[in-house]
């Protein structure tokens, strides 16, 4: 089974900041790929109304929940 990367997908839709999670085979995503899957994702949208796409990988082992023990109560 192949590894799957995640990024934050960054963009402004009908002039409204947005955000969504894109799980990609790839170890790199690009703006131009972001974009691809925007508008496979938002098919109303016209073109021109999402804009200042940016994507940032998330490292899942950086962002990992820490043990419970170090949680405060």
């Amino acid at each position: 089974m192949a590894k799957k990367y995640d990024f934050l997908v960054s963009y402004i839709r009908d002039n409204q900041p947005t955000s969504v999670t894109v799980q990609a085979d790839s170890e790199s995503l690009t703006p131009d790929q972001a974009m691809f899957y925007l508008q496979s994702l938002h098919t109303e949208a016209l073109p021109g109304t999402i804009t200042d796409v940016q994507v940032s990988r998330i490292d899942t082992q950086k962002t990992a929940v820490s043990p419970g023990h170090r949680l405060q109560s």
